[in-house]
């Protein structure tokens, strides 16, 4: 009986690449997106390279465009890299290179309807109809990539219109779209500090994440452009939300497609950003999202927190608002910013008191606690009299006011009031206002404006701080109240 067990013959290679998955994960990429990694494999070379140049030509068809990107650099080191996924690159031992994955390529031509690669020595041709060709040719340098791309009029017009916004950084004519360059930009703010990047130690050793110090550069947008870019080394990245342009002069650490970064590697340039930049943010802008997670990124540092405290509340001190009104009220008349610590997060405040030195209003201005011991007037005296007036005017407001005095020259508390809409309760400091200001006749400016200011208490509707909106409203209500019946009695 013959044998019937199969008998399994070896592969080369583990994998095999499936060339229509790899289209349908780039198809939908954005043009400038693949084309960009044509442009850094000719970045790359500098100084070897020195110029590269983008043709961007809608075909008759309107439903192709031919792209070719052209630079003078020493061309292909291995003709297999052309068509070879994740094959070893010398680019991944240099952090200021951009290359890594070797992959970049062959995702352009994973889309493209036919593409050429003509480098030193050799040219690669991937036909429409599939597969490719290897051939020798007479060029000593240089890399010359045709690809013909699904893409209509309005799809190159976004390409071209993208491309520059690349940025160069060299000094060397390095892009040209169309036959135009596109022109260096230069930092505003240039900012050396030390953030993730990702090396390879040596050959067959792996990728690993890494502390290296670098630079960011802030760079002014283009203009009339409305958007802002991460970037690494030149190559837009990711939009971001902050007022400037920002160049990684490093690998960053990015997914396999180049597009995105981390939240928490987002957040540490924010805080770079403010750190390097709150000397040129305009107050509004320091209430921005992106401020808020910088200030509560650990590596923020005291002038931009300082910086961030001033913008938002005009002032260089400051105290955090709490229930004490008084407090929060005498931090105002001495120039101090008041915060109110509802608004902020636990890693905002603590910034602002780590960094700033803000405190809580009722720390740097406490409120004397209120008299231990209180009295009535005596009869017919001017404390008497001046009690009877105050009632008196009290009714006008609908209120049925009590009258007690306290002697505390030490307070500086001159008057109170228990906040209650029908009975409060008015005590007056006779040590700090004195025997003269009981003295009749009554109605003195120094008589109003205590006696609304306490009677203004009664008529707060119940909030929480004791000169906040609703106190002013009370404080109104009974001035009209009063002058409405005074007048009205006054024309009887």
């Amino acid at each position: 009986m013959a044998n019937s067990e199969s008998q399994t013959q070896p592969m080369p290679g583990r994998f095999a690449v499936s060339e229509s998955g790899m289209r349908e994960l780039n198809g939908s990429r954005e043009p400038w997106d693949l084309v960009k990694e044509l442009i850094q494999n000719a970045w790359d070379e500098v100084p070897l390279a020195t110029e590269c140049r983008v043709i961007v030509e809608p075909q008759p068809d309107g439903t192709t465009t031919l792209v070719t990107v052209a630079d003078d650099g020493p061309g292909f080191s291995d003709i297999a890299d052309a068509y070879t996924l994740m094959g070893h690159t010398r680019k991944r031992l240099d952090p200021t290179q951009r290359g890594r994955f070797n992959i970049g390529e062959k995702d352009v031509i994973s889309v493209a309807i036919e593409a050429v690669i003509e480098t030193a020595h050799k040219t690669v041709t991937f036909p429409r109809a599939g597969s490719r060709t290897v051939a020798d040719n007479s060029r000593r340098k240089g890399t010359l990539v045709s690809i013909l791309m699904p893409w209509n009029p309005d799809q190159s017009r976004e390409l071209v219109d993208r491309l520059q916004r690349f940025r160069c950084i060299i000094n060397t004519r390095c892009l040209f779209v169309n036959d135009r360059e596109v022109p260096p930009r230069p930092a505003a703010e240039i900012r050396s500090i030390s953030l993730p990047t990702v090396q390879q130690d040596g050959p067959n050793q792996p990728m690993r994440t890494q502390q290296r110090r670098t630079e960011i550069h802030l760079i002014e947008p283009p203009a009339r452009s409305g958007e802002r870019w991460l970037y690494e080394m030149g190559i837009p990245v990711q939009p971001i939300d902050c007022p400037w342009d920002v160049d990684v002069m490093q690998k960053i650490p990015l997914s396999q497609q180049r597009d995105n970064v981390s939240e928490a590697y987002l957040n540490r340039i924010y805080a770079e950003v403010l750190n390097a930049g709150h000397q040129r943010l305009e107050q509004k802008e320091f209430n921005a999202q992106w401020v808020k997670r910088a200030i509560e990124h650990p590596q923020i540092t005291p002038p931009a927190v300082k910086a961030t405290f001033r913008g938002r509340y005009g002032r260089d001190l400051g105290v955090f608002a709490t229930l004490d009104g008084d407090a929060n009220a005498r931090a105002r008349e001495a120039g101090y910013g008041v915060a109110n610590p509802g608004g902020l997060s636990d890693k905002e405040i603590g910034a602002f008191r780590k960094h700033a030195g803000v405190k809580d209003s009722d720390v740097v201005f406490p409120t004397p606690p209120p008299p231990r011991i209180d009295y009535a007037a005596e009869p017919d005296s001017n404390q008497a009299k001046f009690a009877d007036w105050v009632v008196k005017m009290s009714s006008h407001c609908n209120l049925q006011a009590a009258v007690r005095y306290f002697d505390e020259p030490d307070n500086a508390r001159l008057a109170d009031c228990s906040p209650t809409t029908t009975s409060p309760t008015l005590r007056f400091n006779a040590a700090r206002l004195g025997p003269e200001f009981f003295e009749p006749p009554y109605g003195s400016i120094e008589h109003w404006k205590l006696l609304f200011h306490e009677l203004g208490h009664a008529l707060d509707v119940g909030s929480m701080t004791q000169h906040g909106e609703a106190w002013g409203d009370g404080v109104s209500k009974a001035g009209a109240m009063i002058a409405e019946r005074l007048l009205r009695n006054a024309a009887q």
